[in-house]
């Protein structure tokens, strides 16, 4: 399972994760104020919220040369895009900044009883299992297609629909990549929606894309798990799932994944 399902909400379990380790950082350091001195309190909230803003920094300025084309595009967080080990040097200078050395090992202690939970929770996860699956589809045009077709390249496969707001966001900047990078599929397969809706969508925005397929059933949601939208399926040549985005992409993100599946 990608998320964490509250009725029309879907929270992906990664930030869900991020989220109790950060909490269990914070914790630590108030519990430690309590007991042996109150400004590790204010050390905790402090190290927390310095380690994100470092981890966001790292990786827009990692990925410069996207951001640069629109840079207010570098505040929009939901979508993602965090560099762990800036965070961590970011949250270990302001702590040698700012704490005296005498506390250094509680807030070290701290550190490390959340270095454990994350330990915990993300070295569980497995490796991604899945493959393209067998559905045959339809084009706009109504030409039926099997997913299977386009193995021997590496696949992108992109569950949206036209009244989600994060899919009409993330959608002409993946039709933009899809046509610079012509050694990847790019598959748009619309949920639940039939072709008037799509075609309309599409000539609104102007946008044009190869593979807009209609599952107009969300026999793929079924087959593939997707609990919200959208949901982006990466799958190497050979058709195996290899990495899976529940959330709006942004184009560094997708740019990372692309990488990967080379």
């Amino acid at each position: 399972m990608d998320a964490w399902q509250f009725g029309p909400f879907a929270i992906p379990w990664v930030r869900l994760k991020v989220a109790l380790v950060l909490l269990a950082l914070w914790g630590a350091a108030g519990f430690l104020a309590r007991r042996v001195d109150r400004r590790l309190a204010a050390w905790g909230q402090n190290a927390v919220l310095a380690g994100l803003l470092g981890a966001r920094l790292g990786f827009v300025l990692a990925n410069a040369s996207v951001y640069a084309k629109d840079p207010l595009s570098a505040l929009y967080v939901w979508q993602g895009g965090f560099d762990p080990w800036w965070g961590i040097l970011a949250g270990g200078g302001y702590t040698l900044m700012t704490l005296p050395k005498h506390l250094w090992r509680y807030a070290l202690g701290a550190a490390l009883a959340a270095g454990l939970l994350a330990g915990l929770l993300f070295t569980r996860q497995g490796r991604e299992e899945g493959r393209l699956p067998a559905l045959t589809l339809a084009t706009l045009g109504g030409t039926e297609v099997n997913l299977e077709s386009f193995r021997g390249k590496p696949v992108v496969l992109n569950a949206w629909a036209t009244w989600c707001p994060p899919c009409r966001r993330e959608l002409p900047m993946m039709a933009r990549l899809a046509q610079e990078n012509p050694g990847v599929h790019f598959l748009f397969v619309s949920q639940g929606e039939g072709p008037l809706a799509v075609r309309q969508f599409l000539e609104e925005r102007g946008l044009e894309a190869q593979w807009v397929l209609l599952d107009p059933e969300t026999r793929l949601s079924q087959a593939l798990g997707v609990q919200g939208l959208p949901t982006t399926f990466f799958f190497d040549r050979e058709g195996r799932l290899v990495a899976r985005h529940l959330g709006e992409l942004s184009e560094a993100l997708l740019l990372g994944y692309l990488r990967a599946l080379r």
